[in-house]
Protein backbone atom coordinates (compact mmCIF):
# COMPACT_ATOMS: atom_id res chain seq x y z
CA UNK A 1 0.00 0.00 0.00
CA UNK A 2 3.08 2.25 0.00
CA UNK A 3 2.38 3.58 -3.01
CA UNK A 4 -1.32 4.28 -2.81
CA UNK A 5 -0.26 5.97 0.32
CA UNK A 6 2.25 8.01 -1.82
CA UNK A 7 -0.30 8.78 -4.13
CA UNK A 8 -3.37 9.63 -1.63
CA UNK A 9 -0.98 12.01 0.60
CA UNK A 10 0.37 13.61 -2.76
CA UNK A 11 -2.71 14.83 -4.74
CA UNK A 12 -4.06 17.38 -2.63
CA UNK A 13 -1.19 18.81 -2.21
CA UNK A 14 -0.28 19.26 -5.94
CA UNK A 15 -3.06 22.48 -5.28
CA UNK A 16 -1.11 24.12 -2.52
CA UNK A 17 2.01 26.20 -2.98
CA UNK A 18 4.22 23.60 -2.24
CA UNK A 19 3.00 21.36 -5.51
CA UNK A 20 6.77 21.68 -7.24
CA UNK A 21 8.17 19.03 -4.72
CA UNK A 22 5.16 16.59 -4.89
CA UNK A 23 5.31 16.88 -8.70
CA UNK A 24 8.99 15.90 -8.43
CA UNK A 25 8.47 13.13 -5.86
CA UNK A 26 5.46 11.75 -8.07
CA UNK A 27 7.03 11.72 -11.32
CA UNK A 28 10.18 10.17 -10.09
CA UNK A 29 8.41 7.62 -8.63
CA UNK A 30 5.46 7.26 -11.89
CA UNK A 31 6.35 4.44 -13.00
CA UNK A 32 6.28 2.44 -9.84
CA UNK A 33 2.94 3.94 -9.18
CA UNK A 34 1.60 2.81 -12.30
CA UNK A 35 2.88 -0.87 -11.72
CA UNK A 36 1.05 -0.88 -8.60
CA UNK A 37 -2.19 0.05 -10.14
CA UNK A 38 -1.74 -2.29 -12.95
CA UNK A 39 -0.94 -5.29 -10.38
CA UNK A 40 -4.39 -3.66 -8.67
CA UNK A 41 -6.06 -3.94 -12.26
CA UNK A 42 -4.30 -7.53 -12.57
CA UNK A 43 -6.21 -8.77 -9.54
CA UNK A 44 -9.27 -7.31 -10.06
CA UNK A 45 -8.91 -5.06 -6.59
CA UNK A 46 -11.66 -2.36 -8.18
CA UNK A 47 -11.31 -0.59 -5.08
CA UNK A 48 -7.56 0.10 -4.58
CA UNK A 49 -7.54 0.68 -8.32
CA UNK A 50 -10.17 3.32 -8.24
CA UNK A 51 -8.34 4.76 -5.25
CA UNK A 52 -5.19 5.34 -7.59
CA UNK A 53 -6.68 6.74 -9.94
CA UNK A 54 -8.92 9.05 -8.07
CA UNK A 55 -5.61 10.25 -6.30
CA UNK A 56 -3.24 10.36 -9.98
CA UNK A 57 -5.91 11.86 -11.62
CA UNK A 58 -5.21 15.35 -10.99
CA UNK A 59 -1.43 14.35 -11.76
CA UNK A 60 -1.72 13.15 -14.72
CA UNK A 61 -3.71 15.81 -15.77
CA UNK A 62 -1.33 18.71 -14.64
CA UNK A 63 1.47 16.17 -16.40
CA UNK A 64 -0.49 16.23 -19.68
CA UNK A 65 0.29 12.79 -20.71
CA UNK A 66 -1.48 11.42 -22.66
CA UNK A 67 -2.17 7.47 -23.68
CA UNK A 68 -0.95 5.17 -20.64
CA UNK A 69 -3.58 7.32 -17.92
CA UNK A 70 -6.31 7.42 -20.66
CA UNK A 71 -5.73 3.58 -21.00
CA UNK A 72 -5.35 2.50 -17.15
CA UNK A 73 -8.54 4.49 -16.27
CA UNK A 74 -10.29 2.48 -19.20
CA UNK A 75 -9.07 -0.94 -17.59
CA UNK A 76 -10.14 0.33 -14.27
CA UNK A 77 -13.54 1.42 -15.47
CA UNK A 78 -14.55 -2.41 -17.21
CA UNK A 79 -13.93 -3.44 -13.23
CA UNK A 80 -17.40 -3.31 -10.84
CA UNK A 81 -16.61 -1.21 -7.53
CA UNK A 82 -17.68 -3.77 -4.05
CA UNK A 83 -17.73 -0.39 -2.02
CA UNK A 84 -20.39 1.89 -2.65
CA UNK A 85 -19.45 5.09 -0.93
CA UNK A 86 -18.62 8.88 -1.94
CA UNK A 87 -15.10 8.58 -1.71
CA UNK A 88 -15.27 5.31 -4.92
CA UNK A 89 -18.54 6.98 -6.33
CA UNK A 90 -16.43 10.34 -7.15
CA UNK A 91 -13.55 8.08 -7.83
CA UNK A 92 -15.55 6.40 -10.79
CA UNK A 93 -16.29 9.98 -11.78
CA UNK A 94 -12.57 10.95 -12.34
CA UNK A 95 -11.83 7.36 -13.81
CA UNK A 96 -14.55 8.04 -16.76
CA UNK A 97 -12.73 11.94 -17.21
CA UNK A 98 -9.60 10.52 -17.75
CA UNK A 99 -11.09 7.80 -19.89
CA UNK A 100 -12.82 10.13 -22.36
CA UNK A 101 -8.40 11.48 -22.75
CA UNK A 102 -7.80 15.67 -22.99
CA UNK A 103 -9.55 15.96 -26.20
CA UNK A 104 -12.95 14.72 -23.96
CA UNK A 105 -14.19 11.65 -26.19
CA UNK A 106 -17.11 11.71 -24.15
CA UNK A 107 -19.29 9.48 -26.53
CA UNK A 108 -17.19 6.88 -25.30
CA UNK A 109 -17.66 7.65 -21.65
CA UNK A 110 -21.25 9.43 -21.32
CA UNK A 111 -23.10 6.06 -19.60
CA UNK A 112 -20.07 5.40 -17.44
CA UNK A 113 -19.45 9.00 -15.78
CA UNK A 114 -23.65 9.86 -16.22
CA UNK A 115 -24.01 6.58 -13.44
CA UNK A 116 -21.01 8.14 -11.65
CA UNK A 117 -22.01 11.36 -10.67
CA UNK A 118 -25.47 10.03 -10.01
CA UNK A 119 -24.22 8.19 -7.67
CA UNK A 120 -22.37 10.81 -6.09
CA UNK A 121 -25.14 13.22 -6.11
CA UNK A 122 -26.75 10.56 -4.15
CA UNK A 123 -24.72 8.92 -1.99
CA UNK A 124 -22.49 12.81 -0.96
CA UNK A 125 -26.03 14.08 -0.04
CA UNK A 126 -25.27 17.73 -1.39
CA UNK A 127 -21.42 17.88 -0.38
CA UNK A 128 -19.42 18.70 -3.33
CA UNK A 129 -16.26 17.01 -4.91
CA UNK A 130 -13.28 17.03 -3.00
CA UNK A 131 -11.52 16.10 -6.40
CA UNK A 132 -11.17 18.94 -8.82
CA UNK A 133 -11.63 16.76 -11.59
CA UNK A 134 -14.89 14.76 -10.39
CA UNK A 135 -16.30 18.49 -9.77
CA UNK A 136 -15.90 18.66 -13.78
CA UNK A 137 -17.99 15.70 -14.06
CA UNK A 138 -21.71 17.32 -13.79
CA UNK A 139 -21.02 19.97 -15.93
CA UNK A 140 -19.37 18.34 -18.50
CA UNK A 141 -22.26 15.87 -18.63
CA UNK A 142 -24.60 19.18 -19.12
CA UNK A 143 -22.61 20.62 -22.18
CA UNK A 144 -22.56 17.35 -23.90
CA UNK A 145 -26.32 17.69 -23.48
CA UNK A 146 -26.11 21.10 -24.88
CA UNK A 147 -27.34 22.36 -21.65
CA UNK A 148 -25.23 25.14 -20.12
CA UNK A 149 -27.22 27.05 -17.70
CA UNK A 150 -26.92 23.41 -16.01
CA UNK A 151 -23.49 23.88 -16.00
CA UNK A 152 -23.23 27.20 -14.54
CA UNK A 153 -26.12 25.98 -11.81
CA UNK A 154 -23.37 22.73 -11.07
CA UNK A 155 -20.54 25.23 -10.63
CA UNK A 156 -22.25 27.74 -8.51
CA UNK A 157 -22.95 25.20 -5.90
CA UNK A 158 -19.36 24.74 -6.10
CA UNK A 159 -18.68 28.10 -5.27
CA UNK A 160 -20.04 27.05 -1.47
CA UNK A 161 -16.65 24.78 -0.69
CA UNK A 162 -14.78 25.94 2.17
CA UNK A 163 -11.88 25.30 -0.12
CA UNK A 164 -10.11 28.58 -1.54
CA UNK A 165 -8.52 26.36 -4.11
CA UNK A 166 -11.95 24.93 -5.18
CA UNK A 167 -13.27 28.64 -4.93
CA UNK A 168 -10.79 29.80 -7.30
CA UNK A 169 -10.84 26.94 -9.65
CA UNK A 170 -14.42 27.20 -10.25
CA UNK A 171 -14.19 30.93 -11.22
CA UNK A 172 -11.35 29.99 -13.57
CA UNK A 173 -14.34 27.06 -15.04
CA UNK A 174 -16.86 29.41 -15.26
CA UNK A 175 -15.05 31.90 -17.02
CA UNK A 176 -14.30 28.96 -19.54
CA UNK A 177 -17.69 27.83 -20.16
CA UNK A 178 -18.83 31.38 -20.20
CA UNK A 179 -16.42 32.73 -22.88
CA UNK A 180 -18.02 29.37 -24.85
CA UNK A 181 -21.28 30.98 -24.49
CA UNK A 182 -20.33 34.45 -25.94
CA UNK A 183 -20.38 35.94 -21.97
CA UNK A 184 -17.40 37.96 -22.06
CA UNK A 185 -17.66 40.14 -19.37
CA UNK A 186 -18.61 37.12 -17.09
CA UNK A 187 -15.39 35.08 -18.51
CA UNK A 188 -13.12 38.46 -18.00
CA UNK A 189 -14.41 38.89 -14.25
CA UNK A 190 -14.04 34.85 -13.82
CA UNK A 191 -11.04 34.50 -14.98
CA UNK A 192 -9.56 37.91 -12.92
CA UNK A 193 -10.94 36.59 -9.94
CA UNK A 194 -9.88 33.40 -10.40
CA UNK A 195 -5.93 34.76 -11.23
CA UNK A 196 -6.14 37.32 -7.37
CA UNK A 197 -6.88 33.89 -5.67
CA UNK A 198 -4.68 31.40 -7.10
CA UNK A 199 -2.16 34.17 -6.60
CA UNK A 200 -2.74 34.73 -3.11
CA UNK A 201 -2.60 30.70 -2.35
CA UNK A 202 1.12 31.03 -4.08
CA UNK A 203 -0.49 27.71 -6.70
CA UNK A 204 1.70 27.74 -10.04
CA UNK A 205 -0.35 26.19 -12.29
CA UNK A 206 -3.55 27.58 -11.76
CA UNK A 207 -1.84 31.39 -12.46
CA UNK A 208 -0.51 30.03 -15.56
CA UNK A 209 -3.69 28.09 -16.80
CA UNK A 210 -5.99 31.31 -16.23
CA UNK A 211 -2.93 33.32 -17.45
CA UNK A 212 -3.64 31.46 -20.86
CA UNK A 213 -6.76 31.90 -20.59
CA UNK A 214 -6.78 35.78 -20.65
CA UNK A 215 -4.32 35.53 -22.88
CA UNK A 216 -6.93 34.26 -25.58
CA UNK A 217 -9.12 37.10 -24.15
CA UNK A 218 -7.28 39.89 -24.74
CA UNK A 219 -6.35 38.73 -28.13
CA UNK A 220 -9.42 38.83 -29.46
CA UNK A 221 -9.21 42.62 -28.83
CA UNK A 222 -6.19 42.57 -30.49
CA UNK A 223 -3.96 43.66 -27.86
CA UNK A 224 -1.20 41.62 -28.67
CA UNK A 225 1.39 43.50 -26.23
CA UNK A 226 -0.88 42.02 -23.31
CA UNK A 227 -1.52 38.80 -24.17
CA UNK A 228 2.14 37.96 -25.05
CA UNK A 229 3.19 39.40 -21.34
CA UNK A 230 0.77 36.92 -20.20
CA UNK A 231 1.56 33.92 -22.13
CA UNK A 232 5.10 34.53 -21.16
CA UNK A 233 4.18 35.06 -17.51
CA UNK A 234 2.00 31.28 -17.70
CA UNK A 235 5.48 29.63 -19.70
CA UNK A 236 7.39 31.06 -16.57
CA UNK A 237 5.44 29.81 -13.69
CA UNK A 238 5.31 26.02 -16.06
CA UNK A 239 8.83 26.06 -16.05
CA UNK A 240 9.03 26.47 -12.51
CA UNK A 241 6.77 23.44 -12.12
CA UNK A 242 9.02 21.41 -14.06
CA UNK A 243 6.43 19.46 -15.04
CA UNK A 244 3.73 20.77 -17.25
CA UNK A 245 2.11 19.68 -20.47
CA UNK A 246 0.72 22.70 -21.54
CA UNK A 247 4.08 24.65 -22.55
CA UNK A 248 3.66 23.43 -26.56
CA UNK A 249 0.00 24.74 -26.23
CA UNK A 250 1.51 28.01 -25.00
CA UNK A 251 4.41 28.49 -27.21
CA UNK A 252 1.44 27.61 -30.04
CA UNK A 253 -0.67 30.31 -29.01
CA UNK A 254 2.55 33.22 -28.95
CA UNK A 255 3.01 31.98 -32.71
CA UNK A 256 -0.24 32.60 -33.30
CA UNK A 257 -0.27 35.74 -32.15
CA UNK A 258 3.18 36.75 -33.65
CA UNK A 259 1.99 35.77 -36.79
CA UNK A 260 -0.80 38.52 -36.56
CA UNK A 261 1.19 40.78 -35.28
CA UNK A 262 3.24 40.41 -38.53
CA UNK A 263 6.74 39.18 -36.74
CA UNK A 264 6.71 35.65 -38.71
CA UNK A 265 10.01 34.75 -37.80
CA UNK A 266 9.25 34.57 -34.09
CA UNK A 267 6.09 32.89 -35.18
CA UNK A 268 7.85 30.72 -37.20
CA UNK A 269 10.24 29.62 -33.80
CA UNK A 270 7.85 29.88 -31.41
CA UNK A 271 5.47 27.11 -33.70
CA UNK A 272 8.66 25.12 -34.64
CA UNK A 273 9.38 24.40 -30.40
CA UNK A 274 5.71 23.56 -29.89
CA UNK A 275 5.50 21.39 -32.71
CA UNK A 276 9.03 19.29 -31.45
CA UNK A 277 7.53 19.27 -27.70
CA UNK A 278 4.57 18.27 -28.72
CA UNK A 279 6.03 15.35 -30.95
CA UNK A 280 8.46 14.43 -28.11
CA UNK A 281 5.37 14.22 -25.44
CA UNK A 282 2.90 12.36 -27.82
CA UNK A 283 2.60 9.32 -29.89
CA UNK A 284 0.51 10.43 -33.17
CA UNK A 285 -1.71 13.60 -33.67
CA UNK A 286 -3.38 14.67 -30.72
CA UNK A 287 -5.76 17.48 -29.96
CA UNK A 288 -2.84 19.97 -29.59
CA UNK A 289 -1.13 18.85 -32.67
CA UNK A 290 -3.98 19.44 -34.54
CA UNK A 291 -4.32 22.53 -33.39
CA UNK A 292 -0.95 23.37 -34.07
CA UNK A 293 -1.39 22.37 -37.50
CA UNK A 294 -4.08 25.32 -38.29
CA UNK A 295 -1.52 27.76 -36.63
CA UNK A 296 1.12 26.03 -39.41
CA UNK A 297 -1.74 26.79 -41.81
CA UNK A 298 -2.22 30.58 -40.71
CA UNK A 299 1.30 31.31 -40.65
CA UNK A 300 1.61 29.81 -44.23
CA UNK A 301 -1.62 31.83 -45.34
CA UNK A 302 0.16 35.13 -43.89
CA UNK A 303 3.14 34.03 -46.13
CA UNK A 304 1.40 33.64 -48.89
CA UNK A 305 1.96 30.05 -49.58
CA UNK A 306 -1.65 29.21 -50.72
CA UNK A 307 -0.97 25.17 -51.38
CA UNK A 308 1.00 25.03 -47.74
CA UNK A 309 -1.66 26.24 -45.84
CA UNK A 310 -3.70 24.56 -47.44
CA UNK A 311 -2.40 20.91 -47.34
CA UNK A 312 -2.16 21.72 -43.11
CA UNK A 313 -5.90 22.12 -43.53
CA UNK A 314 -6.65 18.78 -45.57
CA UNK A 315 -4.17 16.76 -43.31
CA UNK A 316 -6.08 18.02 -39.60
CA UNK A 317 -9.36 17.56 -41.35
CA UNK A 318 -8.72 13.79 -42.57
CA UNK A 319 -7.54 13.25 -39.03
CA UNK A 320 -10.81 15.18 -37.76
CA UNK A 321 -13.15 12.42 -39.39
CA UNK A 322 -12.01 10.05 -37.20
CA UNK A 323 -13.39 11.95 -34.24
CA UNK A 324 -17.03 11.52 -34.35
CA UNK A 325 -17.70 13.03 -30.93
CA UNK A 326 -19.60 16.74 -31.58
CA UNK A 327 -16.56 17.99 -28.94
CA UNK A 328 -14.47 18.21 -32.24
CA UNK A 329 -17.12 20.21 -33.98
CA UNK A 330 -15.61 23.38 -33.35
CA UNK A 331 -11.92 22.65 -34.78
CA UNK A 332 -13.48 20.96 -37.86
CA UNK A 333 -15.29 24.44 -38.53
CA UNK A 334 -12.37 26.50 -38.12
CA UNK A 335 -10.03 24.25 -40.30
CA UNK A 336 -12.55 24.09 -42.84
CA UNK A 337 -13.62 27.62 -42.74
CA UNK A 338 -9.91 28.45 -43.06
CA UNK A 339 -9.18 26.00 -45.99
CA UNK A 340 -12.38 27.62 -47.88
CA UNK A 341 -10.50 30.71 -47.55
CA UNK A 342 -7.83 29.41 -48.97
CA UNK A 343 -9.57 28.15 -51.82
CA UNK A 344 -11.49 31.46 -52.36
CA UNK A 345 -8.49 32.89 -52.38
CA UNK A 346 -7.26 31.11 -55.62
CA UNK A 347 -10.62 32.35 -57.55
CA UNK A 348 -12.76 28.88 -57.01
CA UNK A 349 -16.22 30.82 -55.42
CA UNK A 350 -18.49 28.00 -55.54
CA UNK A 351 -15.54 25.58 -54.01
CA UNK A 352 -15.18 28.01 -51.13
CA UNK A 353 -19.24 28.62 -50.75
CA UNK A 354 -19.96 24.57 -50.45
CA UNK A 355 -16.72 24.64 -47.93
CA UNK A 356 -18.28 27.64 -45.77
CA UNK A 357 -22.18 25.91 -45.75
CA UNK A 358 -19.92 22.69 -44.06
CA UNK A 359 -18.47 24.37 -41.65
CA UNK A 360 -21.50 26.43 -40.71
CA UNK A 361 -23.04 23.04 -40.12
CA UNK A 362 -20.36 21.56 -37.78
CA UNK A 363 -20.15 24.80 -35.65
CA UNK A 364 -24.24 25.08 -35.89
CA UNK A 365 -24.38 21.66 -34.41
CA UNK A 366 -22.18 22.57 -30.61
CA UNK A 367 -22.52 24.93 -28.39
CA UNK A 368 -19.03 26.77 -28.60
CA UNK A 369 -20.16 29.98 -29.96
CA UNK A 370 -16.47 31.08 -30.74
CA UNK A 371 -16.39 28.93 -33.48
CA UNK A 372 -19.60 29.60 -34.86
CA UNK A 373 -18.88 33.37 -34.74
CA UNK A 374 -15.65 32.90 -36.69
CA UNK A 375 -17.10 30.78 -39.50
CA UNK A 376 -19.76 33.73 -39.50
CA UNK A 377 -16.71 36.13 -39.82
CA UNK A 378 -15.29 33.88 -43.20
CA UNK A 379 -18.68 33.99 -44.77
CA UNK A 380 -18.51 38.03 -44.59
CA UNK A 381 -14.98 37.42 -46.43
CA UNK A 382 -17.08 35.34 -49.42
CA UNK A 383 -20.24 37.65 -49.03
CA UNK A 384 -17.95 40.91 -49.27
CA UNK A 385 -16.47 39.58 -52.84
CA UNK A 386 -19.40 37.95 -54.74
CA UNK A 387 -22.21 40.55 -53.24
CA UNK A 388 -25.49 38.53 -52.91
CA UNK A 389 -28.71 38.37 -53.68
CA UNK A 390 -29.93 38.50 -50.32
CA UNK A 391 -30.18 41.17 -48.25
CA UNK A 392 -31.36 41.10 -45.00
CA UNK A 393 -35.05 40.48 -44.23
CA UNK A 394 -35.34 39.28 -48.00
CA UNK A 395 -35.64 36.05 -49.13
CA UNK A 396 -32.95 34.32 -52.03
CA UNK A 397 -33.78 35.27 -55.60
CA UNK A 398 -31.49 32.84 -57.53
CA UNK A 399 -32.01 35.16 -60.77
CA UNK A 400 -30.74 37.91 -59.30
CA UNK A 401 -27.19 38.98 -60.05
CA UNK A 402 -24.66 37.96 -57.58
CA UNK A 403 -21.66 40.46 -58.34
CA UNK A 404 -23.28 43.56 -56.03
CA UNK A 405 -20.21 45.18 -54.53
CA UNK A 406 -22.87 47.54 -52.36
CA UNK A 407 -25.14 44.85 -51.48
CA UNK A 408 -22.59 42.40 -50.45
CA UNK A 409 -20.53 45.26 -48.23
CA UNK A 410 -24.38 45.57 -46.36
CA UNK A 411 -24.27 41.99 -46.24
CA UNK A 412 -20.78 41.68 -44.52
CA UNK A 413 -21.25 44.38 -42.12
CA UNK A 414 -24.62 42.96 -41.03
CA UNK A 415 -22.99 38.93 -40.55
CA UNK A 416 -19.98 40.84 -38.91
CA UNK A 417 -22.34 42.83 -36.41
CA UNK A 418 -24.50 39.25 -35.99
CA UNK A 419 -20.91 37.39 -35.20
CA UNK A 420 -19.98 40.23 -32.57
CA UNK A 421 -23.42 39.23 -30.85
CA UNK A 422 -23.23 35.65 -31.10
CA UNK A 423 -19.02 35.93 -29.72
CA UNK A 424 -19.38 38.51 -27.03
CA UNK A 425 -17.14 40.52 -28.93
CA UNK A 426 -16.14 41.89 -32.11
CA UNK A 427 -12.80 39.39 -33.12
CA UNK A 428 -10.01 42.71 -33.64
CA UNK A 429 -7.33 39.39 -33.73
CA UNK A 430 -8.96 37.34 -36.30
CA UNK A 431 -7.35 36.87 -39.29
CA UNK A 432 -10.67 37.72 -41.59
CA UNK A 433 -12.68 40.02 -39.69
CA UNK A 434 -10.95 43.29 -39.26
CA UNK A 435 -10.23 43.04 -42.97
CA UNK A 436 -14.01 42.45 -43.83
CA UNK A 437 -14.78 45.31 -41.64
CA UNK A 438 -12.49 47.75 -43.03
CA UNK A 439 -12.99 47.00 -46.82
CA UNK A 440 -17.05 47.32 -46.16
CA UNK A 441 -16.85 50.38 -44.15
CA UNK A 442 -15.07 51.57 -47.45
CA UNK A 443 -17.60 50.96 -49.58
CA UNK A 444 -20.94 52.05 -47.72
CA UNK A 445 -19.16 54.80 -45.35
CA UNK A 446 -19.41 54.86 -41.59
CA UNK A 447 -22.62 55.76 -40.80
CA UNK A 448 -24.40 53.08 -43.13
CA UNK A 449 -21.80 50.77 -42.06
CA UNK A 450 -22.93 50.80 -38.19
CA UNK A 451 -25.95 51.05 -39.26
CA UNK A 452 -25.96 47.64 -41.18
CA UNK A 453 -23.47 46.44 -38.46
CA UNK A 454 -25.94 46.91 -35.28
CA UNK A 455 -29.02 45.73 -37.27
CA UNK A 456 -26.48 42.87 -37.01
CA UNK A 457 -26.15 42.94 -33.53
CA UNK A 458 -29.85 42.84 -33.20
CA UNK A 459 -30.23 39.04 -34.72
CA UNK A 460 -30.84 35.85 -32.84
CA UNK A 461 -28.83 33.33 -33.11
CA UNK A 462 -31.29 31.55 -35.30
CA UNK A 463 -31.30 34.65 -38.03
CA UNK A 464 -27.92 35.26 -37.96
CA UNK A 465 -27.67 31.19 -39.09
CA UNK A 466 -30.45 31.96 -41.76
CA UNK A 467 -28.60 34.99 -43.05
CA UNK A 468 -24.88 33.09 -43.06
CA UNK A 469 -26.98 29.96 -45.25
CA UNK A 470 -27.93 32.03 -47.75
CA UNK A 471 -24.73 33.66 -48.30
CA UNK A 472 -23.39 29.68 -49.34
CA UNK A 473 -27.03 28.85 -50.08
CA UNK A 474 -27.35 25.95 -47.87
CA UNK A 475 -29.85 26.18 -45.23
CA UNK A 476 -28.47 25.25 -41.63
CA UNK A 477 -30.68 23.97 -39.09
CA UNK A 478 -30.57 26.12 -35.92
CA UNK A 479 -31.95 23.90 -33.89
CA UNK A 480 -29.10 21.92 -32.06
CA UNK A 481 -27.23 25.48 -30.41
CA UNK A 482 -28.06 26.60 -26.93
Amino acid sequence: MHYLNLAETADPQLRTAGQRRWLRELTAEQDNLHAALRWAIARRDTDTALRFVRALGWYWMVRGQPGEPEALARDVLRLQPRELSPRLAEARVVCAITAAGPSLDMETVQPALAAAVADFVELARGEPPSSPIAAMGEPLLAIHDRDPERAFAALDRYMTSPDPWVRAAVQMLRGTLAKMLGRIDWAESGYRESLAAFRALGEAWGAASVLIQLAELVQSRADYGTAIAALEEAASLGRELGAWGDLSYIDGMLAAIRLRTGDLDRARADLERAEHAESQRRLGNSDVGAWLFLVRAELYWREGDADAAARCCTEVLAWLEQKQSRWWNGMRALVQARLALVVLQGGDEARCGVMLAAALRAAAEWVERPALAAVIDAITVLARRVGSPVAPGESPDRGAPRADPRRGAVLAATLLGAAHTIRGTFDAGSLDAPGAREAARGVLGAAEFEAAYERGRTLSRDDALALASAVVADPVDPAPGP
